[in-house]
């Protein structure tokens, strides 16, 4: 899970023309629904936490620190300390109020557990040595800043290794080539502040367990180049109109803006099998 700093807005009172900064993820949001990126990084609406988030948050917070301990020491138990030390941590600040009762957050704890334990079943932390981690990125491409937090950058035998984790489901492979659209930016941004292109990106899913990788090359970088320039140019013409178009898919379902987005109940948010079995309903 690739880590986000806010997208900054010049503080005006007028209606905001330029964003100062953009983020991998809310570029992604973007792309997805432009509607979704304004409650995000315009209005800036929050939504309760979830606990996918906490144990997202947790874990990666676990396994960054799994590799400040030497190799031999980078064990299951280990980690499941970290996780534990972690948590602790985070829960006031981060996560209040969100079990009801020790019985619920024990039985949190104990999935969450049970699905970081399944990254020993992606790769052997005793062998890596990452070049960086939770690498705080901040590069200007053109007239846009991109800024946000890479999980991991590994130094492989043939070059630069982008990996991201993910606590969550992995999607069936036909459709995991979207979720690498954030790497490609960070990988991206490496090749600007480095003069190295990364040669593959890596998914992690922790809840399966998955690793989905592919490769990268020169051609697509500069490709995701353009493609960021043209979305950045689509964010400023919708801040200048106020115009952020709904763009209803079968993910508006998972949405956590559902009870204000005007897509949503509507014949088309839904897939044709849905509009469909609501008819013969």
């Amino acid at each position: 899970m690739t880590v986000d700093t806010p997208d900054r807005i010049p503080d005006r009172t007028e209606a905001p023309k330029r964003l100062e900064t953009l983020s991998p993820s809310r570029a992604g949001d973007f792309k997805l629904c432009p509607q979704l990126f304004k409650y995000k990084a315009i209005d800036k609406i929050e939504v309760p936490p979830t606990v996918h988030q906490a144990r997202g948050t947790t874990a990666h917070l676990a396994l960054q620190r799994l590799f400040d301990d030497p190799a031999a020491e980078r064990t299951p138990e280990r980690l499941f300390d970290l996780f534990r030390q972690a948590w602790i941590e985070l829960r006031e600040v981060e996560f209040p109020d969100m079990f009801e009762s020790q019985e619920e957050e024990r039985a949190w704890g104990v999935d969450s557990l049970n699905v970081l334990a399944n990254y020993f079943g992606t790769e052997d932390p005793s062998t890596i040595e990452p070049a960086a981690r939770e690498l705080d990125m901040l590069q200007d491409l053109g007239d846009m800043t991109i800024r946000g937090i890479l999980d991991r950058l590994d130094e492989s035998a043939e070059g630069l290794v982008v990996t991201d984790y993910k606590t969550g489901k992995a999607p069936p492979e036909r459709y995991a080539i979207p979720a690498f659209f954030a790497l490609k930016i960070y990988a991206l941004l490496i090749r600007q502040r480095t003069g190295q292109t990364p040669v593959r990106l890596r998914l992690i899913y922790l809840n399966g367990p998955m690793v989905y990788e592919i490769p990268v090359n020169d051609q697509q970088l500069d490709a995701m180049e353009r493609q960021l320039q043209a979305l950045w140019s689509a964010i400023n013409r919708a801040l200048e109109t106020g115009n952020f178009p709904t763009r209803p898919s079968r993910l508006c379902g998972w949405c956590s803006y559902q009870d204000i987005c005007p897509a949503v109940n509507t014949d088309e948010a839904r897939t044709p099998a849905e509009t469909a079995a609501t008819t013969a309903a």
